[in-house]
């Protein structure tokens, strides 16, 4: 891909505050000059996020992920270093010259899939406010959606047609085969295309950056032999278990109120965001996950369920429930009274009413707790039991669990030691299914290794490659013995070569402002690792930081010639094999033996020499 022109790479850095920027995806607490909140990276329960926004800098304290506002978007939107310039570049309102030519071919095809997806939001919404979409927009109506909030959600109508989208997009000249990809047509048999939607009311899904990525699509017939709604397939830009419709208006509401109200579909997140009660994400009609509850999680620890009033729907909520507290989750959940959807209620009774509602929610134990003694029989009973055990032992949190085993044995009156055996019971099995083979920890940068000298070069090329980071005065003292390209592993080459440029420029940066100079989110987030270490851990590192480089650097020669050495032993072996003369290479072995033995720390330190 065409680079970036340096100076419009630094207008848009220094337009998108970090702080503003990370809020977006994070709830964020001010605690002293930096902001922190629950790492968007990694599964934690104590926030380790830390946002500075002196240094314009991220780094967490649990995984290690950190760089600067272009790392952060890199890594939360799945995108390469351009990519990422150009999403706050919109944001920012800064224009940047179109490349005539991806050449990156995953970023190359979800452009185009976001781009397929927009075509269309805009196909759907005309044609709802065409004369082929009357019927979709009087329905529309009279569920009491005004054309204003029709447009605020983007809603849209595809037309009763096996064609109708798919000649639009190829009179724009948009290959069908791409919008088959975006999951917007389907193939025949014949190999020909026709539209996967068809005579229903769309529902555009838009993804934390406001893009479209997915359709949900609700018939408008009353032929119940079709499915009631049809949603868009996993496609590159859409995984159905990490979205929830209505985040990207909500989250601002939800950050500010500390609590999620959660509801089934897209409708009843509507009708309570258009309300007023603006905290509201829909999961769709699908069994939550991890992943949602994770991304709720970044916003507030609080979530209300919202659920309907038939069984089906109290059986979806609680099935859903379990996951959001195995996430560290504060679950509470708010009953609407027989008959009624939340869509339903605040049209008849109003949004004051639900959240009276909303303000009655009680703790998910307690309604778990206060369905058992309504159960008809034995079995139902038990199965009431079993899922009140399941919610405890979902419970992550040791003391709070023992605390909650406690008060409910007593509350239900069952006996403690039973309820604890089911607990530790299905802790266990959790376990169990969890459990997958742990991949060696990456300590060092992912990097390709080149061969024997690569690995045991690199930790002692890590070790120089800190040191300078750490302390500037280490740069002219490493390259006094070093060249740019005797650093062996790429990654550590690329950080060498930009400190070598800035001490020749006479730029004397402070550590923590080095992640600005690097582009690759994996170099970003090893230097964030290096440079902010705790104060007195530096000051313990950088004391003495010539005699910690003089090892390095002394290590790194022996290294060098043990590789000669052992490249001799094998010529010595091929040789004795043919039956030649080894002399000269016994001698030459001796010599490199004895270089190796001479090679001290000393060497390099300038009281020595």
């Amino acid at each position: 891909m065409p680079i970036i022109p340096e100076n419009i790479v630094e207008e848009v850095r220094m337009a998108s505050d970090i702080v503003d920027v990370v809020s977006d995806y994070v709830a964020l607490k001010q605690k002293g000059r930096n902001f922190f909140g629950l790492c968007p990276f990694h599964p934690e329960k104590t926030p380790s996020f830390s946002v500075n926004p002196e240094k314009q800098i991220f780094h967490c304290f649990g995984c290690g992920t950190g760089g600067n506002v272009f790392t952060f978007i890199m890594k939360e939107e799945g995108v390469n270093f351009p990519e990422a310039v150009r999403i706050l570049a919109k944001r920012a309102g800064i224009a940047i010259p179109e490349p005539e030519e991806a050449t990156d071919v995953n970023l190359q095809v979800r452009e185009a899939l976001y781009h397929i997806n927009e075509m269309a939001m805009a196909f759907y919404e005309q044609q709802l406010f065409s004369p082929a979409g009357r019927e979709a927009l009087k329905y529309l109506h009279s569920r009491g959606f005004t054309d204003e909030g029709i447009r605020t959600f983007h809603l849209g109508y595809a037309p009763d047609s096996f064609d109708a989208l798919l000649k639009h997009a190829t009179a724009r000249h948009f290959s069908p085969d791409k919008l088959e990809q975006a999951g917007l047509l389907n193939k025949r048999e014949d190999g020909g295309y026709y539209d996967r939607f068809r005579h229903r009311v769309m529902f555009p899904i838009l993804n934390l950056s406001g893009k479209v990525i997915a359709f949900g699509g609700r018939r408008l017939s009353d032929d119940d032999t079709i499915p009631k709604y049809v949603n868009s397939p996993e496609t590159p830009i859409y995984h159905k278990s990490n979205v929830l419709y209505g985040l990207f208006l909500a989250r601002d509401a939800i950050r500010e109120q500390d609590l999620a109200v959660f509801v089934e579909g897209y409708t009843d997140m509507m009708r309570l965001y258009l309300s007023g009660i603006r905290n509201v994400v829909a999961t769709s009609g699908t069994a939550l996950t991890p992943l949602q509850a994770r991304l709720v999680r970044r916003y507030t620890q609080n979530v209300t369920l919202l659920y309907d009033s038939d069984t089906a729907g109290a059986a979806a909520t609680l099935r859903g429930a379990d996951v959001l507290v195995e996430q560290g989750l504060e679950v509470k959940v708010a009953e609407l009274q027989e008959g009624e959807d939340p869509d339903s209620f605040v049209q008849k009774y109003g949004p004051d009413a639900l959240r009276e509602q909303l303000a009655k929610a009680i703790p998910l134990l307690d309604f778990k707790a206060l369905r058992i003694p309504e159960a008809g029989g034995h079995l139902e009973k038990n199965e009431r039991v079993q899922s009140l055990v399941q919610t405890l032992a979902k419970i992550q949190d040791g003391l709070k669990r023992q605390e909650m085993v406690h008060y409910y044995a007593e509350k239900m009156k069952l006996d403690e030691e039973v309820l604890w055996d089911e607990v530790r019971r299905l802790r266990r099995l959790y376990r169990l299914r969890r459990k997958q083979p742990e991949e060696p920890v990456q300590v060092l940068l992912p990097a390709e290794q080149k061969g024997s000298f690569a690995e045991r070069s690199r930790p002692v090329e890590e070790e120089l490659i800190r040191i300078m980071l750490l302390y500037w005065d280490a740069v002219p003292f490493v390259f006094s013995f070093m060249e740019v390209t005797d650093f062996y592993n790429e990654d550590f080459q690329i950080i060498a070569a930009v400190l070598f440029e800035l001490y020749k420029n006479q730029i004397r940066p402070e550590p923590e402002e080095l992640i600005h100079y690097f582009r690759d989110a994996h170099i970003s987030e090893f230097i964030s690792r290096v440079v902010l270490l705790p104060k007195e851990e530096r000051e313990a590192v950088t004391k003495n930081y010539q005699r910690w480089a003089a090892d390095c650097l002394a290590k790194l020669q022996r290294l060098m010639l043990e590789l000669k050495i052992e490249d001799v032993q094998q010529q010595i072996k091929e040789r004795e094999a043919s039956g030649g003369d080894v002399t000269e290479l016994l001698e030459a072995w001796r010599n490199l033996q004895d270089q190796r033995q001479r090679i001290r720390p000393e060497n390099f330190l300038p009281e020595y020499q």
